[in-house]
């Protein structure tokens, strides 16, 4: 009788858990992409200044932060600047929720985004591209 009730609690632990990491894995993922774009990533200081805009780098930038998340799935990033070395800069990284157990699938929405957005002063000039959504590879 008591046997339900427990299971539902220690399901319900694992899951709350489990989302929490995905959420944290995605503040993180946020924090290292604005890190990355304020400093140039791979470049880092670069004088004279790189050239302009290259989708390439953007998309090194883009796999190094995927690399460095673990658990999230469905990852899109957005990068964006609005000027040079001093102006402000965004992160935005989004990442679809999804059960472990399968427990609470009808406590989680099929639709779940976890998103966390950053914006941080550029470094170094940038040589990368502002992209909207862009998936891991």
């Amino acid at each position: 009788m008591v046997m339900p009730l427990l299971l539902l609690l220690l399901f319900g632990v694992i899951e709350f858990a489990w989302l929490f990491t995905q959420n944290l894995d995605v503040r993180h993922g946020a924090r290292e992409a604005a890190r990355l774009i304020a400093v140039n990533y791979p470049d880092g200081p670069v004088f004279p200044a790189p050239s302009p805009t290259d989708a390439t780098q953007t998309d090194e930038i883009v796999a190094e932060v995927c690399s460095r998340m673990t658990s999230a799935r469905d990852v899109r990033i957005t990068l964006q600047s609005s000027g040079g070395v001093g102006d402000p800069a965004v992160a935005e990284v989004f990442a679809d929720a999804y059960s472990l157990t399968n427990f609470f699938d009808w406590a989680i929405p099929e639709d779940m985004v976890l998103s966390s957005r950053v914006e941080i002063r550029v470094e170094q000039p940038a040589g990368w591209a502002s992209v909207t959504e862009q998936p891991c590879p």
